[in-house]
């Protein structure tokens, strides 16, 4: 790089320095400083920094400062891939010096310590190395909050310092939060926490069948909730919803009969819930994360009312069949805790 060596060669001048001088400040021979300023070879990255500290410049004065990263980069990957923990420690503390504006090395920094702590056997030594990443990653979220990444690495680091309180308090600030608090929850609250992550797993994909539509989605998302929780009161209104999508999908394809059909598998269920009351979690056996609305019997019975109200069910007035599902209405009537004006309210229990 000449233009570095020209720099170089600026600097010491402007500075009042020989070569001799600087090759003591720096640690090397006279004939490295000669090298470097006509352009032979190039300075390492420690003496960089050792150059920038000695003329009382920045490290990006020196030198092109995308080339200059990308060269760290270049450096690093080679680094990574050997396994030498003292020496990439040693690297990206010379990369935090000679970036102190970049939030990527600072991180790696802290990982570094974090992993040299996780390998090592020494008490003193891995709390050292806990401490050390967890400054750094203090600092980190505090001068650069948009790099959430920090989060996720702060939690795990807190925990294995033993502060929990803070590592949960700090986890629920994560984009990854639910299965972050995989990793520092304990007992029961880590068992309702696997409930939950199934819980929200199998309510996403409930939610992406019923937003295609198509009568096989709709298909999966019955045999889905039939197969996973058939038992689950709490998964009532949306099997309701699915039987009632699919009789609308029938009337579409102009298959009356096989409309009322999945409107008797809706009453059915309905029926079969338990008459006007909210299951509570501690009434509950049940494995799935109470965090899906339960209803009680008359609120479904409403919810199937509503359906059987829509116009796009009108077709099926003079379908055999059809007179048997207006018992709801007659059910509904004759319930003392029916609220006509929030037919489609649910409540959650949190």
């Amino acid at each position: 790089m000449k233009e570095l060596g020209k720099r170089l060669r600026e600097l010491r001048i402007k500075n009042d320095m020989s070569q001799d001088y600087v090759a003591g400040m720096l640690g090397v021979s006279a004939q490295a400083i000669s090298k470097w300023e006509n352009g032979k070879s190039d300075p390492d990255i420690s003496n960089l920094i050792s150059i920038s500290s000695l003329f009382h410049v920045h490290v990006d004065d020196l030198l092109d400062k995308e080339q200059f990263r990308k060269n760290w980069e270049e450096d690093w990957r080679s680094l990574h891939e050997s396994g030498d923990r003292e020496k990439k420690l040693q690297f990206l503390k010379d990369a935090v010096s000679a970036f102190p504006g970049d939030y990527l090395f600072r991180y790696r920094l802290a990982s570094e310590e974090f992993f040299c702590a996780e390998l090592e056997t020494d008490p003193g030594k891995r709390t050292r190395f806990l401490i050390l990443a967890d400054d750094h990653l203090e600092s980190l979220q505090k001068e650069f909050p948009e790099f959430l990444t920090a989060i996720d690495m702060h939690v795990k680091v807190l925990f294995a310092l033993d502060r929990k309180e803070r590592a949960i308090e700090l986890a629920k600030t994560s984009p990854n939060c639910e299965r972050l608090l995989l990793s520092v929850l304990e007992g029961d609250e880590l068992e309702k926490q696997k409930k939950r992550l199934v819980t929200m797993s199998l309510l996403n994909l409930f939610a992406d069948l019923m937003r295609d539509g198509s009568y096989e989605a709709i298909k999966k998302a019955e045999a889905l909730l039939l197969s996973v929780a058939a038992n689950e009161a709490q998964f009532h209104g949306l099997l309701l919803d699915v039987y009632c999508r699919e009789a609308q999908l029938y009337c579409d394809n102009e298959d009356y009969t096989a409309a009322i059909d999945a409107l008797k598998k809706g009453l059915h269920l309905v029926k079969s819930t338990q008459p006007n009351k909210i299951i509570g979690v501690e009434e509950s056996e049940a494995f799935f994360y109470p965090i899906i609305p339960l209803v009680p019997q008359n609120a479904l019975m409403e919810k199937i009312n509503s359906y059987l109200n829509d116009e796009r069910f009108s077709c099926l007035h003079e379908v055999d069949g059809y007179a048997e599902l207006l018992i709801t209405q007659q059910i509904s009537e004759s319930s003392p805790n029916m609220s006509k004006n929030k037919s489609n309210e649910w409540r959650c229990v949190e």
